[in-house]
């Protein structure tokens, strides 16, 4: 223990990044041909945040929360839980998670956006692309709602247009999610590991500017004209 400060992150990596991206192959096999259906419907959501009336903006948030509990089931309990001893609990957070945003858009649909859409679609067909543009097969592409990564980011597209206090409760678990796997992507080496604490920093970012510079304007007291 005298020697404490020669240890780096990367000695507490549980697992070789060999290991880690196996993982997503082997899901990918397993799920096959789930993925371009799951492609699919990231561009519908899309779509539907962007143009859809009310009841389809809604729809489209519960299609975001269900690839919050999809990608909790298919990959980190079934697929990194034997690899890493806290995934049972990320997919606690991650199922949690799903239930806020499926609360939230039954509350009310987002607000039509332009943004949200575009969010939606950087982390749908991006993402993998990302990762292909890496050096990694497409066999072990990272894809939205069986992938976390991807599914934690479009998420941010329904708190984008839920700027209301009751969306406040579901940002910290997809912020401290991007943040856990940039930390493991940068122990890995990985190319990609800046892409989801980045992803992060802007949608809050985003929040914070659209909470305070889209406010309702005070008006000016009323006086009296001049004789």
């Amino acid at each position: 223990m005298s020697e404490w400060w020669t240890y780096r992150l990367s000695d507490f990596l549980l697992f070789a990044p060999r290991t880690y991206w196996r993982q997503f192959e082997l899901m990918n096999a397993q799920w096959w041909p789930l993925q371009p259906l799951l492609l699919t419907a990231g561009g519908l959501i899309a779509l539907a945040l962007w143009r859809g009336s009310a009841p389809v903006r809604r729809l489209g948030a519960l299609g975001l929360a269900l690839a919050w509990a999809l990608s909790a089931w298919a990959f980190l309990w079934q697929r990194y839980a034997g690899i890493h001893w806290l995934a049972p609990w990320f997919a606690a957070a991650f199922g949690l998670q799903a239930l806020l945003l499926a609360a939230l858009a039954w509350r009310a649909a987002p607000a039509p956006s332009r943004l949200a859409a575009l969010w939606v679609l950087g982390a749908v067909p991006l993402y993998p692309l990302l990762g292909r543009l890496a050096g990694r097969p497409w066999v072990q592409a990272e894809v939205f709602a069986l992938a976390p990564d991807p599914s934690a980011i479009a998420g941010f597209a329904l708190l984008l247009g839920q700027r209301t206090r009751w969306a406040l409760p579901a940002w910290p678990i997809p912020l401290a999610w991007c943040a856990l796997s940039g930390a493991t992507l940068w122990t890995m080496e990985d190319a990609l590991a800046a892409v989801p604490p980045l992803a992060a920093l802007g949608a809050l970012a985003v929040m914070v500017t659209l909470s305070f510079g889209t406010g309702p304007a005070r008006s000016a007291p009323c006086r009296a004209a001049p004789p």
